[in-house]
């Protein structure tokens, strides 16, 4: 078996998930900050507004809350981070899936995604690192504390 289909077979904690997501995410956007094109900066534009009309429509967005973090990633330009990194997300699907489903939870998340784009747009990675590790940092508590901790 590869190691990468070795990682996802043996399953882990959500805090272990977690903390690895905090870690690795904020690097990829202070990457992606310095590396990203033009075109993905207003595909994250699109993604965000198709978000907000999502949650105005009281809908789940959490195939756009997923494409927004990929995008990201695939503007860090670096293949073997963004492939660890949708284990993560693949292994989180479930818990991102109820966290977002509430109202006060989708409108926070916007605003660290517009938050996020804002410094992605200005190419300023520390502000991209910064957004991003207060945005995983939020969601991975709030996951925590939804699961209990587990």
């Amino acid at each position: 078996m590869r190691p990468l289909h070795s990682l996802i077979a043996r399953g882990h904690s959500v805090p272990d998930v977690i903390e690895f997501r905090g870690l690795i995410e904020p690097a990829l956007a202070a990457l992606a900050a310095t590396r990203i094109t033009d075109a993905q900066l207003t595909e994250l534009g699109e993604i965000l507004a198709a978000q907000e009309r999502r949650v105005a429509a009281g809908e789940q967005y959490v195939e756009e809350d997923t494409r927004f973090h990929e995008v990201i990633g695939d503007s860090a330009k670096n293949e073997l981070l963004t492939t660890m990194l949708a284990v993560v997300w693949d292994v989180l699907r479930a818990s991102r899936e109820q966290w977002l489903q509430t109202n006060q939870r989708a409108h926070a998340s916007l605003d660290a995604h517009r938050r996020i784009l804002d410094a992605l747009s200005r190419r300023d990675a520390e502000a991209a690192r910064t957004a991003s590790a207060e945005h995983i940092r939020a969601v991975g508590e709030g996951i925590l504390k939804l699961f209990g901790g587990k």
